[in-house]
Formats: C-alpha cells, structure tokens, sequence
C-alpha cells in the first residue's frame, strides 16, 4: 500500500506540474530562436576570421605590386593586419560566441538533451557571456542562471526546463540586443568597425595594383601579380558586399524576434512572425556564404 501511494502522490506532482512546462508555440518559438542566434554567432565567428586572413593576404600582395611599399606600424613593426589586430579580432570573436553559446543553450533547454549535455551547454554559456566587455549582466547574475539549469535533475524535466528558460530569455534580452548592435556595426562598409576597415584594405589593393597595370614598364611577372591582387581584391568585395548586406538585415531582424520571444514567454496567443522570418534570413545568409566564400 505504502509503495501504491508514493506512485500515486509522484503522478500526482507531475500532472499538477505538467502546466509549468512550455506550450508548443512557445517551444517552437524558443527553438527556432536559439537556432538562429547559434547560426548567426557561428556565421559572425567565422567572418571576423575570415577578414583577418584575408586583409593579411592582400596587404602581401599589395607589397609586391609597390615594392617600396612596406606597410609599417607605430612601432616601426610590419603592419600586415592594419585594424584587425588580434586582441581586437578576439573581442569580437567573443561576442559572437556569446551568441552562439546563449542559442546553444536554449536548444539544450527545448530539445530532448541529456543531462551532461544540457550542464555543459550552461557552462559554456556563462563562461562566454562572462568574457564579454560591457555586459549588462553581471558575473553573479550570470552564475544564478547557471545554477537554475544546473539544478535540473530527473523528475518533472520539462517543467524545470521552462522556468529556466523563462529565467533566461528576459535577463539575457538587454544583452543579446547589444550584440546584435555591435555585429551590425562590424559587418558595415560605412562606420569606423570591421567592415569599413576591411573595405579601406580593399581600395588599397585595387589602386595599387591599377597603377601597375597602366604602366607599359611593368614586366610580365608584376602584371600577374597585380592582376591576381584585383581579382582577389573584387572577390572580397563582392564577398563583403553581399555577405555583410545580408548579415545585417538578419541581425536586425534577430533582435526584432528576441524580443517577440520575450513576449511569447510571457503571452502563448501573440504570433511568432518574426522569429520565423530570422529563421528563413540564416538559411538564406548560409546559402549566400557557400555561393561567394572564396575559401571552398
């Protein structure tokens, strides 16, 4: 009888809990969102990455077109990366795995996760946030909600899964905006971040190497050296131009279905709308990436 009863009292606890967990619109929300902040971020990584290596690559070629041109720093150091130093490539290479991390976590939370799994993704998140310069979140904060989702054993999973996720979403929201708002100020050609200073390397190679062109004395071997500085100067501004234009609209868009997520949390009757639409943006911006990645 005693046994009867302990199973009786522990169905009892999960059918009184079972309204805790997430309704299936506010999961596909949660889920569709965290995928595309995971894509974004991941995408974000890479590009900065991306830029660097190729800034260093054009900037050999651009010595030898202009062979008196040695590109040198404050400190008299060859100055191969110009802007993209590597403690300022870091910086933003953590910004972007904070995303990455937040929507890795989500999904860990939505999704049939084991325990291991789901504990490692909250530490990476924690970890990654707290490496971010200027947060809102404090490191304390961060911890708490390591904690909620450490704290996550065997019974009554999905309920303890959506208090976590409904702690999360709204602590992390301020944050995840800010990220966006820094990405986009990278990935642009027209203010002084990532982007413009990428785009300024590519200017550089395309003059100089047009100069070379133009000249009746430049030998045979020069011509193709400057000749492969274009090609690979207007490979990466088409790269910059449609891969960036496109990076942004889905930033823009991802911090519109954050803060739909937020709502959808709080309201299981508001539409998704948004957080779909960043969904079909990340598809699109994979697609753009494998058509004009020059690296495949």
């Amino acid at each position: 009888m005693k046994i009867i009863h302990r199973i009786c009292l522990l169905m009892l606890f999960v059918v009184t809990s079972a309204g805790c967990a997430l309704t299936s619109t506010q999961r596909e929300a949660a889920s569709r969102f965290a995928q595309a902040s995971s894509d974004i971020g991941d995408f974000s990584s890479n590009e900065f990455n991306h830029f660097r290596r190729a800034t260093i690559d054009m900037n050999v070629t651009r010595i030898a077109i202009q062979r008196d041109a040695i590109i040198l720093d404050d400190k008299d150091n060859l100055n191969l990366d110009e802007s993209l130093k590597p403690d300022a490539v870091i910086e933003r290479v953590k910004s972007a795995q904070a995303l990455s991390s937040y929507g890795q976590l989500l999904l860990s939370l939505v999704n049939e996760t084991q325990e291991a799994e789901l504990k490692q993704a909250s530490n990476n998140f924690v970890d990654s946030f707290k490496s971010v310069s200027k947060k809102n979140m404090t490191d304390s904060q961060l911890e708490g909600l390591g904690q909620l989702v450490q704290a996550i054993g065997s019974i009554v999973v999905e309920a303890k899964k959506a208090d976590a996720v409904k702690a999360i979403v709204p602590a992390a929201a301020k944050d995840v905006d800010k990220l966006c708002d820094l990405l986009i100020k990278d990935f642009s050609a027209i203010t002084l971040n990532v982007g413009q200073g990428f785009d300024a390397t590519i200017s550089d190679l395309i003059g100089k190497a047009a100069l070379a062109l133009k000249d009746t004395n430049t030998s045979y071997t020069d011509r193709l050296i400057a000749s492969n500085g274009i090609k690979k100067a207007w490979e990466e501004r088409e790269h910059l131009t449609n891969i960036s234009n496109q990076a942004i609209e889905t930033l823009k868009k991802l911090k519109a279905a954050n803060s739909q997520l937020k709502q959808a949390l709080e309201d299981d009757s508001l539409s998704v709308a948004d957080i779909k639409t960043v969904g079909q943006e990340v598809n699109s911006l994979k697609t753009a990436v494998t058509a004009l990645s020059s690296d495949k």
